[in-house]
């Protein structure tokens, strides 16, 4: 945020519309509320925790601590304040996490014969793409391995040899990055 962007006198803090509600950013030290909650709990599905209170809606210096790692992180202006440009990049961010956790992908080697929900997973994401294992029933049957062998073929660095792997969990994940 710059200084021109921050509340003063002459450019009070401006209403924000989010989820409906109009809040007043920025949010900080000292601030409390519902926002401040949903703001503590988004810092926290994005990996930067609040061991020592939580998402209890006060602003605190923990809260401010954790806003400042993410700033810095993502390459914003560091001031631990949640303004306009740390809010919008958190919500991105916390929307990538939610697109990545609808088709969570085993970190495991899989292959035909195995069975199981990590196998449904892998199934879930194929058929996703578009490489339809014909039933996502956690069987890693001729199907499932015809699905993979069929997303591996789109690239050159994988082999095409049905077994789902780190090089083919890898490719999966960009493309369901960037099948949003």
């Amino acid at each position: 945020m710059t200084p021109a962007s921050q509340p003063n006198k002459t450019n009070p803090a401006k209403p924000t519309q989010v989820k409906g509600t109009t809040v007043r950013l920025p949010l900080k030290l000292g601030d409390k509320g519902t926002f401040v909650k949903e703001i503590q709990q988004d810092l926290i599905r994005v990996g930067f925790p609040l061991p020592k209170y939580g998402a209890d809606g006060a602003f605190g210096e923990e809260t401010e601590n954790a806003v400042m790692a993410f700033q810095k992180q993502y390459g914003l202006h560091v001031d631990g304040i949640v303004g306009q440009e740390t809010l919008a990049k958190l919500t991105e961010v916390v929307n990538q996490k939610l697109r990545q956790e609808a088709f969570p992908l085993p970190n495991k080697v899989l292959k035909k014969g195995d069975k199981g929900e990590d196998v449904k997973m892998v199934q879930r994401a194929l058929k996703h793409l578009g490489f339809d294992p014909k039933g996502i029933d956690g069987v890693y049957g001729e199907q499932t391995e015809d699905a993979v062998r069929r997303f591996q073929s789109m690239y050159a660095a994988l082999q095409d040899d049905g077994i789902y792997g780190p090089n083919t969990r890898k490719f999966m994940r960009m493309e369901l990055e960037q099948k949003k």
